[in-house]
């Protein structure tokens, strides 16, 4: 269940080592030039590009040209150069091919098998969060919750983590982080949860592993369970579209990565 690490925004992408096969050097530039852009960024020179992707000006100018053709970029008045349309197209169309509960059932599986917790994916319906799936652990007690079951969104992991990034609005870069809570919903129950994102940064829902409060008052226990759960979460943002880069290792607000920042609860 190990995550890759991802790179920033701003971060040049890598090009592939020399002899990789499948590797071809002109499609990796244009995708690198593409990958230059972040968040909010209407346009950039071809010096900014340069200095982002360490490609030089004039390889630059032929790899613009041919995005512009083709709709990936444009070019506007000032001279800066922006995303195009075929973009938008391309992200749209992921966006619907991707079946929600396929990409969903596998992790909530492995974390269940793995953890021995139950594994759950929720989601916000006005002053509530509904059970959109789940798989039972295999320990003999466990937290039972039916799918399709609403709770309140004021208690418990995954509510804390819908109404933080659910406020933050979609675009949103903000650090994702684990929230886990010891008898709040029920004083015998306890959950960890984190945020999953899809395209445009949109709130997808909450992952959540929830057990006895006892198992999870183990320090060690918890700690393992936090990694995974913020591990899987990363994974199924890159999935649904999301940029994975706000599970950073340097973590939200110089906290251990993952880690609920100071005042969220």
């Amino acid at each position: 269940m190990a995550v890759k690490s991802f790179p920033g925004p701003h971060d040049p992408a890598k090009p592939p080592e020399a002899g990789e096969a499948g590797g071809i050097a002109a499609v990796d530039r244009a995708l690198r030039v593409l990958l230059a852009y972040g968040e909010g960024e209407r346009g950039l020179t071809l010096g900014e590009l340069s200095r982002r992707t360490g490609l030089y000006k004039s390889a630059l100018s032929r790899i613009m040209a041919t995005l512009i053709q083709h709709r990936f970029a444009l070019r506007h008045e000032d001279g800066r150069y922006g995303l195009g349309p075929a973009l938008y197209r391309l992200g749209g169309l992921y966006e619907r091919s991707v079946d929600l509960n396929g990409v969903l059932s596998p992790t909530l599986r492995a974390l269940a098998q793995e953890t021995g917790e139950s594994a759950s994916f929720y989601i916000r319906q006005g002053d509530r969060r509904l059970c959109l799936m789940r798989v039972d652990g295999w320990r003999q007690v466990r937290d039972h919750i039916p799918v399709g079951s609403l709770l309140p969104i004021d208690r418990g992991a995954a509510g804390r983590i819908l109404r933080h990034f659910g406020a933050a609005g979609p675009g949103a870069l903000e650090p994702a982080f684990v929230a886990a809570t010891i008898g709040e919903r029920d004083p015998e129950l306890a959950a960890v949860a984190a945020p999953v994102f899809g395209a445009g940064q949109r709130l997808a829902g909450a992952l959540c592993v929830a057990g006895t409060a006892t198992r999870f008052s183990e320090a060690e226990r918890l700690a393992g369970i936090r990694g995974l759960v913020f591990r899987e979460a990363a994974r199924l943002t890159l999935a649904l579209g999301g940029d994975a880069a706000v599970f950073s290792a340097s973590g939200p607000c110089g906290a251990t990565p993952g880690e609920e920042p100071p005042g969220s609860g």
